[in-house]
């Protein structure tokens, strides 16, 4: 069997110094045996590392031969900054006394631990636990820095203690490599990088690999699915009311010509008197363009007051139809502009979350810029194309055009 390199910390933090990375996280774990504590869940008589019975006979790690008792044995989770953890991310886990763990407490012999087990052996932030390692060689004396609170909920009614989130431990990821049962018996480290945006997850996975990092060995992954699913109806609206502006800006210029078409084809008598008595023909298109910018403005004044609240109404009825259009479809959704690189064995987390279900639609002075001066093109071109139709020809054809 080939030997798996190890994950290079070194290279993982150049790779997390791209300009593409918002923030970075480091995810291991392994088993630990409480001295002294009192696991929520265990059974009477048993837990604070004296009990063997039960399921004692589930071993653990690469053929090590380490015994697992469910009932003093439970879970411990390294990170390098516990509120980019997906728990403490989403809300299900948050501290609720004390500090969590950052980046600047690498090494340290400190822990976070949940309120029920806290409770239950009369725990406070600054007190001292011991902890062994998954073969008992080892034995780590940690101080609990923070009391955190999750409702996360384990496996079945009555999950063991070790699979009861009440019990799991969060420390730095390298003070939990200090109770790494045995180098045969190495967790899998996972790198989270957090980017800045979602669209930057193509041009990153490109720099990753140009890295020193063997991907041979190791995974990298887009977790962007839930992105995906959160943002599709916004996109599809999106592409939908650019189709619209186009068919209303080109319907609305062709509309617009014909009627002011009609309007100066009306007073082509006038214009015919106006030349023959030496009137000129620049001025009677400026007066032609004046006129419908004047109006254009009246009614681009209306629309200031009123395109907002009718945007917004239309705005809603499309994303309720096209919330209602994914929801029939069946989609698998996992966390938003992540990109993890774990190793040998690592899995990703899967995780739902609704789509976007409401907008806010506003209007900025570059959008009235815009539609501004659109409309006042669209005006302009209105006026000035039936009126040459006409002022190309001599006062008298005019005339006899008009009888």
């Amino acid at each position: 069997m080939p030997i798996v390199p190890d994950l290079n910390i070194k290279e993982a933090e150049q790779l997390a110094k791209s300009q593409y990375v918002k923030d970075y996280n480091y995810i291991t774990g392994t088993f630990g045996i409480s001295d002294g504590l009192k696991l929520v869940g265990a059974s009477e008589g048993e837990g604070a590392g004296a009990g063997r019975a039960g399921m004692a006979g589930v071993r653990g790690g690469s053929g090590s031969g380490t015994e697992i008792d469910m009932n003093s044995t439970f879970m411990i989770e390294g990170v390098r900054k516990t509120l980019l953890q997906e728990s403490f991310k989403n809300g299900k886990s948050k501290i609720i006394d004390g500090k969590p763990i950052t980046e600047k407490m690498e090494d340290q012999n400190v822990t976070l631990m949940e309120k029920r087990l806290a409770e239950q052996n009369k725990l406070k932030v600054g007190d001292k636990v011991k902890i062994q390692s998954g073969d008992k060689k080892k034995t780590l004396e940690v101080e609990i820095i923070g009391i955190y609170e999750t409702d996360e909920q384990g496996l079945g009614q009555n999950p063991p203690p070790i699979m009861d989130p009440a019990n799991k431990l969060y420390m730095p990821y390298s003070t939990l490599k200090k109770l790494e049962a045995d180098e045969g018996n190495m967790s899998s480290i996972q790198v989270v990088y957090f980017l800045n945006d979602p669209l930057d997850i193509d041009a990153f996975k490109k720099e990753a690999k140009q890295s020193d990092i063997d991907f041979k060995y190791f995974k990298l992954d887009a977790h962007d699915s839930l992105y995906k699913q959160m943002i599709g109806p916004i996109e599809n609206i999106s592409s939908t009311s650019q189709m619209i502006i186009y068919i209303v800006s080109i319907a609305g210029a062709i509309i617009l010509g014909l009627i002011i078409m009609l309007s100066i084809k009306a007073r082509r008598k006038e214009m015919g008197i106006l030349l023959s008595i030496g009137e000129k023909k620049w001025k009677l298109m400026a007066q032609f363009v004046v006129e419908v910018v004047c109006i254009a403005i009246l009614a681009f004044g209306v629309s200031l007051t009123t395109g907002a609240k009718v945007s917004q109404f239309i705005g809603d009825s499309l994303l309720s139809n096209e919330i209602a259009t994914a929801g029939e479809e069946e989609e698998n959704s996992q966390n938003s502009s992540v990109v993890m690189v774990s190793g040998p064995g690592g899995t990703l987390q899967n995780e739902t979350e609704d789509p976007i279900d409401n907008i806010d639609v506003s209007v900025t002075g570059e959008d009235l810029g815009k539609m501004g001066g659109i409309g006042l093109a669209i005006a302009i071109l209105a006026a000035l194309l039936p009126a040459l139709s006409i002022l190309r020809l001599n006062p008298k054809q005019i005339l006899l055009k008009d009888e």
